[in-house]
């Protein structure tokens, strides 16, 4: 009898250490959609960077998303359109990186915006260009990382957030009127998130 229990045991484990396996080296990607499904899923843990906010799953326990408070993108001043469409008693914003680590390794980086002072922290919209306008949306992607690690002050979940903001009359502007400091430093932000991705787009 013991030795059945024995030899079930040493089943299981050999199954674990298979799935552990292919998890980490070969599936990695696919794990990361199951783990950003549910976001009750992740505990705040203590960041390694002073400053900094960082969260790990509690089963996929090789995934981590630090939000990188510690080095802001842009401070204070940065505005867009839509976010006349909010409460802001503060005008105060910031952008941060939230980056997504699998074993220490950067998986995907999104860029979020703190505004109202600290009060409310989401992801700052996708601009798309359409027929000389500018609209702003959000990705399922990005309701996933806001669900996890974003807040309101309002205690709103994200999705009503977004669609305060996709709804407003303020989401769309014609680009005559686009202001182009802003434009050229949303485009380089974009483009540094894309060059991340593809640096590291090998481990996924």
């Amino acid at each position: 009898m013991f030795s059945d229990i024995v030899a079930l045991v040493g089943i299981i484990l050999g199954f674990a250490g298979v799935a552990l396996t292919f998890i980490t080296f070969f599936a990695p990607g696919h794990i990361q959609k199951l783990a950003l499904k549910n976001p009750r899923s992740w505990v705040r843990i203590p960041s390694q960077t002073l400053g900094n906010t960082t969260y790990r799953h509690r089963i996929y326990s090789g995934f981590t998303i630090d939000v990188d408070f510690s080095e802001p993108v842009s401070e204070d001043d940065y505005f867009e359109p839509w976010m006349d469409a909010l409460h802001r008693s503060d005008p105060r914003a910031a952008s941060y990186y939230v980056t997504l680590f699998f074993n220490g390794l950067p998986m995907d980086r999104l860029l979020f915006l703190q505004y109202d002072g600290t009060r409310n922290f989401i992801p700052a919209p996708i601009m798309q260009r359409v027929k000389g306008k500018v609209y702003y949306s959000f990705s399922p992607r990005q309701k996933s990382f806001a669900d996890i690690v974003g807040y309101d002050y309002f205690d709103r979940p994200f999705s009503e957030v977004a669609d305060i903001i996709t709804t407003s009359r303020y989401n769309q502007f014609s680009l005559t009127h686009y202001d182009d400091d802003l434009k050229e430093r949303l485009e380089a932000l974009n483009s540094a998130i894309n060059a991340f991705k593809s640096k590291f787009r090998t481990f996924k």
